[in-house]
């Protein structure tokens, strides 16, 4: 099935808000998703239905990751390894080289997928999360010496070219 990485719409705020819902224990509010819009905010669509997402900000040669997330029914199918290639790629465009991100200490797949793509920890944040509280690893990804690695981490037939 072709997928489709693109910028994240009003009309997208349902599905990504379920997904939300679906995978985090304390999942951020909607209107949170609408200020991430006016920053980096894109979805990857598979069979005409949203299958995961991620919001970033965008700072100079810097990119931190606020929120991403694939859907529970999708997950272990590569996606999340996607939406990092099409972000590296759309990143690379504009001399961004430098990726942070945190992630619950207990969320195992997440870091095995960021430790897959490069990103090692530089950090601990004490009792970041709440609902359970639990510490964030602290994590960064330095592509500048490795571009093509990065941006050619996966290909996605079909993509929207509008980006």
């Amino acid at each position: 099935m072709p997928l489709c990485f693109r910028k994240m719409e009003s009309t997208d705020l349902e599905e990504v808000y379920s997904i939300e819902s679906e995978v985090f224990p304390d999942p951020w509010l909607r209107e949170f998703f609408v200020s991430e819009m006016e920053h980096d905010a894109y979805v990857l669509v598979k069979s005409e239905l949203i299958a995961g997402f991620l919001c970033a900000w965008q700072v100079l040669d810097e990119c931190t990751i606020t929120n991403v997330a694939v859907k529970p029914s999708y997950q272990r199918q590569g996606l999340g390894e996607v939406i990092f290639a099409e972000l590296f790629k759309l990143m690379l465009q504009r001399d961004v080289h430098y990726y942070y991100l945190e992630v619950r200490a207990s969320n195992q797949a997440a870091l095995r997928l960021y430790i897959k793509l490069g990103f090692s920890q530089i950090g601990l944040r004490k009792s970041y999360y709440s609902n359970p509280v639990e510490d964030a690893i602290v994590m960064a990804l330095d592509t500048s010496l490795n571009v093509e690695q990065h941006a050619d981490a996966a290909e996605i037939s079909g993509a929207d070219e509008r980006l």
